[in-house]
Order: structure tokens, then sequence, then C-alpha cells
């Protein structure tokens, strides 16, 4: 029989913002484990139906397949792919239609190994012994703007993949397995949080020996109060291996019950059923 062995916690804070866009996910079932994160585009409208959609779509897939995975690349790549057309039917069923969009990260561990994909600017940290092994490297780039005043230029990030948005589903960046050794650290996270805290910092925050989920708690407000009066919605999912543990799951699950959400989870059954073309 299979055990997991790994603790995990999850926080996610709306910030300054009047609603959270960003939605998350951790899921485990015979020694598989799936992580998700999305964050939706505060500049297009619904960008909480197209993070719930694709959080609603990796359970349910995740849930359908016999475990462990026989390929968590192809798999990860299907919840992609299927949410992304999710969302794009959600937009142009509305009156009058609209384009809701959303990054995507999202992890699959399982016998002592991760691999990972995404789509935007939502990261993945991998930390081993107090540095990190491997991140993510955004989809997005820089825009430099001159203010009216002699003040300096300052700089705008602008996303350039996203989940919606375009018929054609984007491209994905998929990392290669890598093993997994006892303390090792998975954290996903949105901008809210990369955005505000510096990597060392953020390190050195889930590096100690302290509680884990009172951390990664603790790690999330911070990146909260840094932003404040303008701070973005923060999430923070984060695990750390311990091959002779049993798992320890701890966290809100922060689901909004807006009745848009509530139409877009009920549009799924109707969705999943359809081929992904």
């Amino acid at each position: 029989m299979t055990t997991e062995t790994f603790e995990a916690a999850r926080i996610s804070l709306t910030g300054d913002r009047k609603n959270n866009q960003d939605r998350s996910l951790i899921l485990s079932h015979l020694g598989t484990t799936l992580v998700a994160l999305a964050d939706g585009l505060g500049g297009h409208p619904r960008g909480e139906v197209a993070a719930q959609l694709f959080t609603d779509i990796c359970e349910s897939l995740f849930r359908r397949e016999p475990k462990p995975l026989h390929d968590p690349e192809q798999f990860m790549m299907q919840c992609i792919h299927k949410a992304h057309h999710a969302i794009i039917r959600f937009g142009d069923r509305q009156t009058p239609p609209v384009s809701p969009r959303t990054t995507a990260v999202m992890a699959i561990l399982q016998a002592d190994t991760v691999s990972w994909v995404h789509v935007g600017d939502s990261r993945l940290y991998l930390m081993r012994k107090g540095r990190v092994l491997a991140q993510t490297r955004d989809h997005s780039q820089v825009q430099y703007i001159r203010p009216s005043t002699s003040a300096g230029s300052k700089t705008r990030s602008s996303i350039t993949r996203c989940l919606g948005g375009l018929d054609k589903p984007p491209n994905v960046t998929a990392a290669r397995p890598r093993a997994l050794n006892p303390g090792d650290t998975l954290m996903l996270c949105s901008d809210g949080l990369w955005g505000q805290v510096p990597q060392d910092q953020l390190v050195k925050a889930l590096s100690q020996d302290a509680n884990f989920s009172d951390a990664v708690y603790e790690l999330t407000e911070d990146a909260a109060h840094r932003g404040y009066p303008r701070s973005d919605n923060v999430t923070t999912v984060a695990i750390r291996w311990h091959p002779t543990q049993q798992s320890k799951i701890n966290g809100e699950p922060n689901k909004q019950s807006e009745h848009d959400v509530d139409s877009a989870v009920r549009h799924l059954r109707d969705v999943l059923q359809r081929p992904s073309s």
C-alpha cells in the first residue's frame, strides 16, 4: 500500500482588491498528488471564473484517472487544453460575449518525483537545503512607461500566454521530472506573492524548521502587507516532502460563492463530455 509522504498548506488572501480571482487545489490519492494554482486576469471580465474552471477541470479529471498516472505530463496537458476550451465556451455563452483569462501552473508528485507545466506568470519553485533548485520562467514581457513627471521611467509586465482569449490553446512549458529528496519544498504562488517578497526571504521563510503551515501563512500575509494599500490577491500552495511521515494537508479552500462561479461549475458537466478540438 502506497503512503503519501508530505505535509502541505495553502492560503489565499484577497488583499486590497474587491474580490479574489485566485484559485488553488491540492488532491492526493494512492501515492499520486496534484497541486494546481490559477490567477484570473484582472484586466478581463470573469477572471475568477476562468481560474475556477481550470481548478475544477483538474479535479474532475484527476478523480477519474487510475493511479498512479501512466503519463503525468500528458495528463497535465489534457487539463490545460480542456480548461482552455471550457473558458472559451463559457465566455461565448455570455450576453454579450466576454473573454475570461487566467494563468495556470500545476504539478504532479508520484514515485518520489515531481513534474510540472505552466502558462503565464504564476510560479512554481522547487527548494532544497535553503536554495532554489528549479523554478518556472514567466510568460510575460516588461514594458517601460515614461511618466509625465520627472520621476523616471516605470516598468509594467504583461502576460504573453494564458488560458482563454484566443481559440487556439497556448504553448505550454513543461518541465522534465525531478527526483524529490527528503525535506524538499515545492511552492506554487500567484504574482501577489513573488512580486512582493524578495526570493531570498521567500526561500528562508520556507526553509526553517518552524511549523510548516504557519510559515506558509505568515509568508502570504507578509506579501499582502507589503503591497498595502494596493495589494493584489495573494495565494500560496506549498508541499514539504517527508518520506517517513503520513500526509498532512492544511489550509482553507477559499472558494467564492458568487453566482457566476456557481454557473461556471455547473457548466463543467457539459464541457467535460465534449472533445477538446
